[in-house]
């Protein structure tokens, strides 16, 4: 081989070894660039694709484009279907879902006669006085999210999980108690944080009367089918009852069940993000025979 034949080789090597790296360096500059454009790439080989792209389409609107969440459809119970707005967005309820074409004889009869639609803005009409203070209480308790002075604007707005923000402003909407005095207020025993394998979170509280109460909140089609029973709402509930009184359940049987599947799909269909908040009363923490994990927990209890 001769001395140019060699040369050429070598340089066709560190060609060859040179290219890859220079491509590397070029995309993570490309990468930094565009985070100050406020788009954020995690694959490399992205940026070049992103660069030229002119619409981009997602189903996550409104996290995207302002960063914010809102609770906009809902279930109390199995029957209340909340909207909000209603007027103007009457396909976001089932309420008034009829049977499928796979039962021809039922045509045009519904399957869930009890279901009905109410405004957001209605709903306490709809939920008694203590069925709103739970309610309340799973939402304010179980979240790390809080209220805070805007740097930009001033102006005081909820600051955390995106989620949880979207909880505490449907809450501060309807009027009920102050998330920060009932959080307060609260004895919690222990607070179970956010695993992705059980796709849910929960805390632990004192009951005044005794006994704990958990709070979770999560994937609403894992968790309903862990629930047994589900809370008793109806049109004038909200005019009865007391803050004292305790929440009327109803067992949850096949056609409640069905009702809460449709439900979690019809949701899911129109892109929505389903949670689900439940609770359950134990005589004491931790229940007898069940041993906690310290490993992905915390715990506030007072020895």
């Amino acid at each position: 081989m001769t001395d140019f034949q060699r040369s050429e080789h070598l340089l066709t090597a560190l060609v060859y070894l040179g290219l890859p790296l220079a491509v590397t360096l070029a995309l993570a500059f490309a990468t930094k660039r565009m985070t100050y454009e406020k788009l954020l790439v995690r694959v490399l080989g992205s940026c070049e694709t992103m660069a030229n792209a002119s619409v981009v389409c997602t189903d996550k609107t409104g996290t995207l484009t302002q960063n914010v969440m809102s609770v906009v459809a809902g279930s109390v119970g199995i029957h209340a279907k909340f909207v909000r707005k209603l007027e103007d967005n009457q396909a976001r309820t089932n309420a008034h879902e009829e049977h499928s074409e796979d039962s021809p004889k039922l045509t045009g009869t519904r399957k869930h006669p009890d279901d009905f639609s109410i405004d957001q803005t209605d709903l306490n009409k709809a939920m008694s006085p203590q069925l709103q203070d739970l309610f309340n209480a799973s939402i304010a308790i179980n979240s790390t999210a809080f209220e805070d002075a805007d740097p930009e604007t001033g102006e005081v707005v909820f600051v955390g999980s995106k989620t949880e923000t979207a909880l505490l402003k449907f809450a501060k909407e309807l009027g009920w108690a102050d998330y920060k005095k009932t959080r307060d207020a609260a004895t919690v025993l222990q607070m179970i944080p956010f695993s992705s394998e059980r796709k849910a979170m929960g805390v632990v509280v004192k009951l005044m009367t005794g006994g704990a109460r958990l709070y979770v909140k999560g994937a609403s089609e894992i968790l309903s089918k862990k629930c047994t029973r589900h809370v008793v709402v109806s049109k004038d509930a909200g005019d009865h009852g007391g803050h004292d009184e305790d929440v009327e359940t109803a067992e949850i049987d096949d056609l409640a069940s069905d009702n809460i599947s449709r439900t979690i799909i019809f949701y899911a269909n129109q892109t929505l993000r389903t949670i689900a908040l439940c609770y359950r009363d134990f005589e004491s923490w931790p229940p007898r025979g069940v041993e906690t994990s310290t490993e992905d927990e915390v715990c506030r209890c007072s020895k």
